[in-house]
């Protein structure tokens, strides 16, 4: 039977270790992984440490390249460390703290996201959030004119056709709306509908050309409105609107207060769950005072 292949002994140069590594699968000497490869300030790169970063599939030139690499950044970290600590002063160096610190805040609270997860009510009726909204109105002021509208663009350059539609589009009579859009339909010309949302009079202003001097006085006035540009003439019915420094409805405010109502859930929560773990922490005499 012949005898098993082995792997050429080598010295422990850089260079040696480099072209080592796609030779250490068939490694038949003394385990290699306690071999030191580099040094730095007195700490030390080991053989094991360099084999992690390199995959077992990489082609012996890319090993060594990986290999090489990954020495020299890890030799330059530690001159940049060694150098920061023998500059630095005390207080400057002495970060154990700050870490530990931090290390034990980020446990806290994955720990404590852990139990929210478990444990949160996160479902809130209609009567919470109306609750919440009447005792806190003074809260949703309306920072900019809001409506709900109903509007559509007609491209059409002859005066009669424009009138027409504008005739249909104000009598209000079922009959002649529903000829309307099928009109409109026929014409592929798209109504754009907030329905029972609501939208800010200067977000609608980007749509449609409407610059009005005073906007908060003329939304007042306004029902059905028409204008135009060169681009066609727009036809806005303004369904519903509210004033800027109004109360905003609820429905507008609604998501926002389901959050807030969660959100105030969620710190009792935690609150509650930090007092029960420590009181039975202390009843088990895990944490005491002697």
């Amino acid at each position: 039977m012949a005898a098993p292949p082995t792997c050429k002994r080598t010295g422990w140069g850089r260079a040696a270790i480099i072209a080592a590594l796609p030779l250490a699968a068939c490694h038949s000497g003394p385990d290699p992984a306690g071999k030191v490869v580099a040094e730095a300030f007195g700490e030390r790169l080991y053989w094991s440490d360099l084999r992690a970063v390199v995959p077992i599939t990489a082609s012996p030139e890319d090993s060594a390249a990986i290999a090489r690499r990954y020495m020299d950044n890890w030799a330059r970290d530690r001159v940049m460390l060694h150098m920061a600590e023998q500059n630095l002063d005390k207080s400057q160096v002495n970060l154990e703290a700050q870490l530990k610190a931090y290390r034990e805040s980020l446990l806290t609270f994955a720990y404590e996201q852990a139990l929210v997860a478990q444990n949160l009510d996160t479902l809130v009726s209609g009567s919470q959030v109306q609750e919440y909204y009447d005792k806190n109105i003074a809260n949703f002021e309306l920072k900019d004119n809001i409506v709900r509208v109903r509007w559509f663009r007609l491209k059409e350059t002859d005066p009669k056709e424009v009138k027409h539609v504008e005739q249909l589009w104000r009598s209000g009579n079922g009959e002649d709306l529903h000829k309307l859009e099928l009109l409109l339909a026929r014409k592929g010309v798209p109504i754009s509908d907030t329905h029972d949302d609501w939208m800010e009079f200067t977000a609608l202003q980007q749509q449609v050309p409407m610059r009005p001097a005073n906007p908060t006085d003329w939304l007042q006035r306004q029902g059905k409105v028409v204008v135009n540009d060169s681009t066609g003439t727009y036809f806005v019915d303004f369904m519903e609107h509210r004033l800027k420094d109004s109360t905003s409805p609820i429905d507008l405010v609604e998501a926002q207060i389901r959050s807030i109502i969660i959100n105030q859930r969620k710190l009792q929560l935690v609150e509650r769950m930090r007092e029960e773990l420590y009181t039975n922490a202390v009843a088990n005499k895990d944490v005491r005072f002697p």
